[in-house]
């Protein structure tokens, strides 16, 4: 933080040097009919008697300013891109400020009610600010701009900046799930065009949000509270993706770009040939496995000496003459390199005394490619200006190759050291690719001048295909000698483990359909609308799930592996696969919905108020053995679910809102079903429970609005969760091992403060936002003791803790820095994330927190000529890591090992992942 004061100071002076300066001509440049600032616009003065000329870009605040001019009379003209200039005369006196308001008109003065709704710019900061003000829930929202010039290539990247919005982090350190007010993602679901959209992901109901490019979206929305028309399964909130729309003018905007990974600066990237693997497992295909389905090729690695990023972008779009028919076409693909560098220590609980036992060291390094494509198409007809039909298609796909190397030390066992014992090692190749296709045909049509009615019917569908992840399992050891020397041992292939072939494939498909009437009646000279409607939903999820083991020789002896396995011998153990595990499985769910809701104004005062009713079915059918409880299932229960919003209306400036919905979430698939195994990533073997309810959740939000110029604004509120049954992750003892296994834990509150906070002086601005989030649940612990005898025994305490995956303070701050004339961007922004809860333990004091940590990273942007513009953008400037560990100290008596400080506490997992790098142009017609 010290290396960052003098940037901080040089910006303040900067700030300070602006507001107090004196003399000259200052100046707004604004909208004839909306008084809105039109940022970007140009201001010309001229003497034509002294010939003396200056131009001046209009800032972020829509101000402009001209210093030092000499006394005399001038003209002044501004002018802006689809507007007609305006002229003035104007006389600046010697030592004095003359101040001026410009005024623009539109040049299409006669626009018709169509035209006018088409012509809305969804990508502009003016457009996000207008969503936040005119939306009936609490919401924030982001622009496609301020997206574009942010240090982000992701969705998921970009929600960490939002208020209230933390993240939570995959293998390669990037944003993978939002955390919205200390509401883990199983709390919140993702929208696309304002409808629901099934995951890929095998394990969670909603969909990761790093599979979405960044460029692909005209605006990004988070709602924090719910109206009755919205789905009910929030109680987190919702995250809305509005794809890019068609423009009315012919519009094509391209992006290409390259980075690369700090982690490669001097050596190369670990890769892996998967060219050669199977698509599917054997046993998929309807035959017996056999040795030759299984190649090496996943264990042929390679280096990419220089692994540079591939960013690319096109997007093409505009309407018919007539305006009546609109298209527009987006592709975006990114091609990233990370790597990781990572130590997990495996702990259990001391009976005795309850202090944290470390057992082990993980040494692990991930080399992870990532291809992301994205391709949205968006097709409108308007036959008037009272009926509209469109089609949105769109496809997305994340492929990743992730190589993976792990070396474990057992301290057990009278081991005493990382440098001595027995080491076990692990190469693994694993390549995943998931897939989501979109058809979304959606109708408005104005019945009459009180009556209208809107549709949706919607396909789409999820895939999530593993095919042949291959683990390759050695042993060594490193032993001690007399004369204090460490010899290692010959490396071997770990009998019955040598080898696993793992095949996974999910589809999650939904049909959907929406339909809806709006009626505004006139009731006791208020205008009244009436809404109502329904929803039906049929998902079905397919999940398969195989698993071979490879032994070494014939008959299993003990193998030297030299580092070509060619040259090793194998035979195949399972030739059938796995067929009786429980992640094959077959589920149905159906929703359906239905919701009456009121609005109106009277006076200051808006009044939103409804109730939803929702049922659900499940049924789930899985080729675990007919001894495994919940092996089949059927779940059906409804729920009816109230909402009321308020808005008082001060002034056009500043409002009030409160208020209150009722929520539930559903336990996701994954979790339901009985397996026994799961995600190769997870540090502990995940267990499925059938057993699990869904949460409820009462919600009530108070926020103060205030908008003071067209971008500035400040949000203060309050919010407060009453939640049943929530659903949390814990690791439980089975037998010798220890397993991650989700359960209702008892009934919970949330409360908390948000400000949000945005100020612009001309060309200099600062966005910041802090979240205070404060959970409380309490859940049964076991804690060790010796009894007056000496004998370890055990009894049941009770705990009150957070709930899993709840910072208590989250804060966001960027200077911003935008110069119209030279179209100059840049942005520096910090982002906290306090101390969270990530695993609860069963042990009294021995729950697995995420440490607090900071990042920063750092965008521009400027346009070279014309509509090309460079970038530059650089993240994780801190090399901040990622760090677990036991809130208790680390014993005396422990082994020695890094990262361990005997008093502080016990480290469980660090993972390192080095600064990104990425420059690139971006044109714009």
């Amino acid at each position: 933080m010290k290396k960052l004061l003098p940037l901080l100071v040089l910006f303040q002076l900067a700030i300070s040097s602006f507001a107090f300066a004196t003399g000259g001509i200052k100046g707004t440049v604004i909208d004839k009919n909306t008084a809105e600032p039109l940022v970007g616009a140009s201001v010309e003065i001229k003497n034509k008697t002294t010939g003396y000329k200056q131009t001046a870009g209009v800032g972020l605040d829509g101000s402009f300013s001209f210093k030092n001019v000499p006394a005399g009379k001038y003209e002044i003209e501004a002018k802006y891109v689809s507007y007609q200039k305006e002229e003035t005369d104007i006389e600046v006196n010697d030592g004095a400020i003359t101040n001026v308001k410009l005024a623009l008109k539109s040049k299409e003065n006669a626009l018709n009610e169509v035209s006018i709704s088409g012509r809305a710019d969804h990508t502009s900061d003016q457009s996000a600010t207008n969503a936040q003000r005119h939306s009936p829930q609490i919401l924030n929202a982001v622009s496609a701009r301020t997206i574009e010039v942010s240090p982000d290539i992701t969705i998921a990247n970009v929600t960490q900046r939002m208020s209230g919005v933390s993240v939570e982090r995959s293998s390669n350190g990037e944003a993978q799930y939002a955390i919205i007010r200390g509401m883990d993602q199983r709390y919140i679901y993702t929208l696309v065009n304002g409808v629901k959209i099934p995951s890929p992901d095998n394990k969670n109901r909603y969909i990761p949000l790093d599979i979405f490019p960044a460029d692909i979206v005209d605006r990004l929305e988070v709602s924090k509270s719910l109206t009755a028309n919205m789905e009910g399964d929030a109680i987190g909130g919702a995250i809305n993706l509005v794809l890019k729309d068609a423009p009315e003018d012919f519009t094509v905007r391209a992006n290409v770009g390259t980075g690369l990974a700090a982690n490669f600066i001097g050596k190369g990237f670990t890769q892996f040939d998967h060219g050669s693997s199977e698509q599917a497992s054997p046993r998929a295909d309807g035959r017996t496995a056999s040795l030759a389905d299984f190649k090496n090729n996943p264990f042929y690695y390679s280096e990419k000496k220089v692994p540079l990023a591939s960013i690319l972008g096109l997007s093409i779009g505009g309407r018919s003459a007539d305006k009546k028919f609109g298209a527009i076409v987006s592709v975006s693909y990114q091609n990233t390199y990370r790597q990781t560098n990572g130590t997990f220590f495996g702990t259990e609980a001391n009976p005795a005394t309850n202090e944290p036992l470390v057992t082990s060291v993980q040494k692990r390094t991930y080399n992870i490619q990532q291809q992301r494509t994205g391709i949205v198409t968006k097709f409108d007809y308007r036959f008037d200006k009272k009926n509209k039909i469109s089609l949105d298609a769109d496809y997305i796909n994340l492929t990743q190759n992730n190589f993976r190397f792990s070396s474990d030390t057992s301290l057990e066992l009278g081991r005493v050291g990382v440098s001595t014992g027995r080491v076990s090692q692990d190469y693994r190749s694993d390549r995943t690719i998931q897939k989501i296709y979109n058809l979304n045909l959606h109708g408005d049509h104005k019945l009459s001048d009180d009556f209208s009615m809107n549709w949706t019917a919607l396909y789409s569908k999820a895939t999530a295909n593993e095919p042949d992840r291959a683990d390759l399992n050695l042993v060594t050891g490193n032993i001690k000698q007399a004369n204090g020397t460490v010899v290692q041992q010959p490396v071997l292939f770990d009998g019955e483990n040598a080898q696993t072939r793992t095949f996974t494939k999910n589809s999650d498909e939904d049909k959907t359909g929406f339909l809806n009437f709006t009626y505004n009646p006139t009731i006791f000279d208020t205008k009244v609308e009436f809404t109502a409607g329904g929803m039906y939903r049929d998902k079905t999820r397919h999940s398969s799930y195989d698993k071979y083991s490879i032994r070494p020789g014939l008959d299993n002896t003990a193998q030297q592996f030299n580092g070509n396995i060619d040259e090793n011998t194998f035979f195949l153990f399972t030739t059938q696969g796995t067929p009786s595990n429980a992640l094959n499985y077959d589920f149905t769910e159906r929703v359906g919905a239905g919701y009456g809701q009121f609005k109106f104004t009277a006076g200051k005062l808006l009044t939103i108020g409804g109730l939803r009713y929702e049922h659900t079915y499940q049924l789930w059918h899985t080729q675990a053995p007919e001894t495994v409880a919940g092996k089949d299932g059927t779940i059906k229960y409804y729920d009816l679910l109230p909402s009321l919003n308020f808005k008082y209306q001060f002034n056009e400036k500043q409002d009030l809102r409160l208020s209150y919905y009722s929520a539930i979430s559903r336990p996701n698939f994954y979790e339901l079903v009985p397996h026994t195994s799961g995600d190769p990533d997870a540090d502990y073997d995940e267990e499925g429970n059938p057993f699990l309810k869904r949460t409820t959740a009462n919600n009530f939000d108070l926020r103060y609005e205030l908008f003071p110029k067209a971008l500035d604004q400040l949000l203060v509120g309050v919010f407060y969760k009453t939640i049943k049954n929530p659903i949390e992750y814990s690791i439980e003892k089975r037998l010798t091992s220890y397993v991650l296994t989700p359960e209702n834990f008892g009934n919970a509150h949330n409360y908390g403060f948000e400000l949000d906070f945005t100020k612009y002086f001309s060309n200099f601005g600062v966005r910041a936002n802090y979240t205070n989030t404060n959970s409380k649940i309490t859940t049964d612990k076991e804690e060790g003791y010796r009894d007056d005898q000496g004998r370890v025994t055990h009894r049941t305490v009770q705990q009150t803790r957070s709930l899993q995956g709840q910072s208590k303070n989250i804060a966001n701050f960027s200077l911003l820095y935008r110069e119209a004339k030279s179209a100059l961007n840049a942005q520096l922004s910090f982002v906290y994330t306090g101390a969270r809860l990530n695993t609860v333990s069963p042990y009294l004091d021995n729950d697995i927190w995420q440490k607090g940590f900071t990042t920063l990273d750092f965008s521009t942007e400027k346009r070279l000529f014309k509509g090309l513009y460079g970038y530059v953008k650089a993240t994780n400037l801190l090399n901040t890591p990622y760090e677990l560990e036991i809130r208790r100290p680390y014993p005396k008596d422990g082994v020695d090992v890094e990262l361990q400080e005997v008093g502080k506490n016990t480290a469980v997992r660090r993972d390192l992942y080095r600064q990104y790098y990425i420059i690139g142009l971006r044109y714009k017609l």
